[in-house]
């Protein structure tokens, strides 16, 4: 059995999330940083065997396809969760975000706009921007106490220019796993005014409190139109890995997101990662099943003790993902200080709703893929500095 009680010592192995607290406040800080989205549990002992054999065979030349082994095993995971995909739908990318960069490139114009749900994944509107895209914002609005999507807010705002639809789910930062009349809605958006879909589904592993059911199988125009994105180092924890796969189920669409692809290397993944992800989905589910119950409980304790110990915020329960979204705009520290004030004062590290679109000072983002040890010091610390 996994032992995610156990502390792992991340400070000194050059990890961001731990060494760049290091870098700003010194070695003894004695922060706990819950805002990059890693977990402090170390991987499968059948993922750390795998790679030392690949380290003793003692040259790391190219690799011959970096895919061996692994489409047969890919392709049994998701269609056992109703994806419906062969091999040959598979592409692979050195990571989920540069994947998307790749299809935003290769079916898009410098000018054309895309549909960004609010609040987003704070990547996401940089690629846009940077690419000379336009952002649509489509707000996420509460209802029946959670976060739904507002698609007849922008439903007139759509034209020609307005040629995608970058959707995530489960959503991060709120968690929301999307109900399937949500689904079918966005499709039916899309399908209305000929968007593709993007749809990043790198958290799809953490179903926490409910089942989910992909948007690429909706109907004709999602299995058609959208191009799906994943990867096992989110679900595993080696983000370091860098490599992600996706399904594309039209054979022109994969056509001409190979031919971008070709021209940056985003198909040359590392010769570890292909041997790390094929131990992860061939010998690792025990892991991963007594992962996911305890980020389950994880989650609940938060929300348990949030409810209890600090009603001035409010937190949304999520469905999926291991974050949790707190509205703290009730706390009695001024939003735009409420971030730096937890990081130096409470000595927690969340991150500021504002990386997730400018309308949302006050909020905060909690990474919760922690030992619970940790997690209760870390809520203590935060009641402490609101209750003062």
């Amino acid at each position: 059995m996994a032992d995610f009680d156990r502390i792992l010592q991340r400070t000194g192995t050059n990890c961001y999330k731990w060494d760049s607290l290091v870098d700003r406040f010194g070695e003894d800080n004695g922060i706990i940083p819950m805002g990059v989205a890693d977990m402090d549990f170390p991987c499968s002992e059948e993922i750390l065997e795998a790679l030392k054999r690949k380290i003793d065979d003692r040259a790391f030349g190219y690799d011959n396809d970096p895919l061996s082994g692994l489409r047969e095993l890919i392709v049994e995971r998701y269609n056992a969760r109703g994806y419906d995909i062969t091999a040959d739908d598979i592409v692979i990318a050195t990571g989920v975000v540069y994947a998307i960069n790749n299809v935003i490139n290769a079916f898009s114009k410098p000018g054309e706009r895309i549909v960004l749900p609010v609040p987003y994944y704070t990547p996401f509107r940089s690629l846009i921007e940077k690419n000379g895209r336009v952002v649509l914002e489509c707000p996420l609005v509460i209802r029946n106490d959670r976060y739904e999507m507002d698609l007849a807010a922008i439903e007139d705002q759509v034209d020609e220019e307005t040629t995608m639809f970058i959707f995530c789910n489960p959503h991060n930062p709120t968690g929301r796993i999307y109900d399937d009349d949500e689904l079918k809605q966005v499709a039916d958006f899309c399908a209305r005014h000929h968007l593709y879909i993007i749809n990043d589904e790198i958290h799809a592993d953490f179903t926490l409190n409910k089942p989910m059911r992909t948007i690429m199988n909706v109907d004709e125009y999602t299995r058609t139109h959208t191009f799906t994105f994943l990867s096992a180092t989110k679900t595993f924890n080696m983000a370091g890995m860098k490599m992600s796969f996706g399904f594309i189920k039209d054979a022109g669409c994969r056509e001409k997101y190979h031919k971008q692809a070709g021209m940056t290397g985003l198909e040359s993944v590392n010769v570890f990662a292909p041997v790390a992800m094929k131990a992860a989905y061939e010998a690792s589910s025990k892991w991963e099943e007594e992962l996911i119950d305890y980020l389950r409980r994880n989650c609940q304790f938060a929300c348990d003790f949030i409810h209890q110990h600090l009603p001035q915020i409010t937190v949304y329960p999520n469905e999926g993902t291991y974050l949790l979204w707190l509205d703290m705009r009730r706390c009695a520290i001024e939003p735009d200080k409420l971030n730096e004030r937890l990081l130096t004062e409470a000595r927690v590290q969340l991150n500021d709703g504002t990386h997730y679109g400018r309308q949302f000072a006050g909020f905060q983002r909690m990474n919760c893929a922690l030992p619970l040890s940790q997690l209760k010091e870390a809520l203590e610390r935060i009641e402490k500095l609101l209750n003062q």
